[in-house]
């Protein structure tokens, strides 16, 4: 990787029509002085409850029959 890329400046686009980024991807290859051009698709991120959620419907819950039992399984006793 090339590290003088972390020292100039970046230009952040936001597309809200996805088959717009070849055309726009082509247009700003042809301007001087772009040194690269890269394309992400930002997701959004999980929420606790949706992360919660999502590990109950996979099965990924542990239940303890009380508080102490539950003590000596996470502390290792």
């Amino acid at each position: 990787m090339n590290t003088s890329i972390i020292n100039e400046p970046q230009l952040l686009v936001t597309v809200s029509d996805p088959t717009m980024l070849t055309k726009l991807k082509n247009a700003i290859k042809m301007m001087n002085g772009v040194s690269s051009i890269s394309i992400s698709i930002m997701r959004p991120k999980k929420t606790g409850l949706e992360l919660a959620e999502e590990d109950k419907a996979k099965g990924r819950v542990t239940q303890w029959n009380s508080v102490d039992e539950m003590f000596d399984t996470v502390l290792g006793e």
